[in-house]
């Protein structure tokens, strides 16, 4: 359906003072009110400056006219319903709507940084309403951006996103604040990490790779969330323990390997476990998402599978928080690899089969 244009004889009236074009023809009227129940979106027509007698200028588009009244809809979304003749004048030129109509038309649905920036840009000006629709755009693509939710008013609590002070935010804190009736498991004083995990030691150098007859696989690990800072996780080493025709390499996808895992990792506190009121452990919940893509025909990564893996785990209270954490990510590093060891497609190259780790 085409929008109205600005042409001289305009039904939306724009030389406003002209007291001639006030009413219209009744099926002109029927066909507007028609648009307007369908949700004819406000972007398709040109917004102006409307300068009121009173000395407000609205910025916003009209959206309906009956008799001497006038409807328009500004910016933030308000429509406003003033008397023709209150509109001193009608001043068409672009202004931020029109900019954030012309920049939202260029950007592709799936464009994370192009809707963050347009957001941020949109907050800057004034545009409440079109900020909180690119915020929205923004979760759409990546549920988990916290800058986005953030701004529609999530929390993160004990490993999900829950709108803050909502019923479901208030059970979930309840939930972690009460003692489970689960034994608590037991770990030794000493946490068996790693050579590569020890500050002590230089990391492990993995033996060559193949050049020629494996499957090359390029793992990305995104380990940011229950980590100060980004640091090596090991889930290469992890997964080249599973053999076979596999070649796993760190990297990122450069438009040209076949075949990518890429991995996101969290690591966080739950809550503290006690009996009769006395401490006895820290409980812990590693949660990771492993997802496979793989270069089809067209050149074009294609999403094949995906796994999720969550690990709950104790720790004694008198042990350091962080120290804790480091082996619940070492552990949900083994249950990653474990997990992809047993895709399909792993499988058909001869990948081993990894234990899972034992779990409470």
């Amino acid at each position: 359906m085409s929008s109205f244009s600005a042409q001289q004889n305009d039904p939306f009236g724009r030389s406003l003072s002209v007291g001639l074009r006030i009413r219209q023809n009744t099926v002109f009227c029927a066909l507007l009110s028609i648009l307007i129940l369908l949700g004819s979106p406000a972007s398709s027509l040109h917004a102006d400056l409307f300068h009121i007698d009173d000395g407000r200028v609205l910025d916003g588009t009209i959206v309906r006219e009956i008799g001497d009244l006038v409807s328009i809809r500004t910016t933030d979304g308000t429509v406003v319903t003033v008397d023709r003749s209150q509109i001193r004048r009608t001043e068409q030129k672009s202004t931020p709507f029109d900019l954030y109509q012309k920049r939202a038309s260029q950007l592709k649905s799936d464009d994370l940084t192009g809707h963050v920036d347009l957001a941020i840009w949109c907050g800057g000006m004034g545009l409440k309403a079109q900020a909180l629709k690119e915020w929205k755009m923004v979760m759409l693509i990546d549920p988990d951006q916290e800058q986005a939710r953030s701004k529609l008013g999530y929390i993160w609590i004990g490993g999900d996103w829950y709108l803050a002070h909502s019923d479901e935010a208030r059970a979930r804190k309840s939930e972690l604040e009460q003692d489970p009736d689960s034994p608590v498991r037991k770990i030794p004083k000493e946490l068996q990490l790693p050579e590569w995990e020890k500050e002590s030691t230089k990391p492990v150098e993995l033996p060559p790779l193949p050049k020629a007859g494996y499957a090359r696989v390029v793992v990305v690990s995104d380990e940011k969330i229950g980590k100060t800072v980004p640091e090596p996780s090991g889930l290469t080493y992890h997964l080249r323990r599973m053999g076979g025709q596999l070649q796993f390499v760190p990297g990122q996808d450069d438009g040209k390997v076949p075949v990518v895992v890429k991995v996101k990792i969290r690591c966080y506190f739950v809550r503290l476990q006690t009996f009769y009121g006395a401490p006895i452990s820290n409980v812990f919940q590693g949660e990771a998402k492993a997802q496979f893509f793989e270069r089809n025909s067209e050149g074009k990564m294609v999403l094949r599978k995906t796994s999720t893996i969550r690990i709950p785990f104790s720790a004694s209270a008198s042990r350091p928080r962080e120290q804790a954490m480091q082996y619940t990510y070492y552990v949900t590093l083994e249950a990653v690899a474990a997990k992809l060891s047993r895709w399909a497609w792993m499988k058909k190259r001869g990948s081993t089969s990894l234990p899972m780790p034992e779990t409470l």
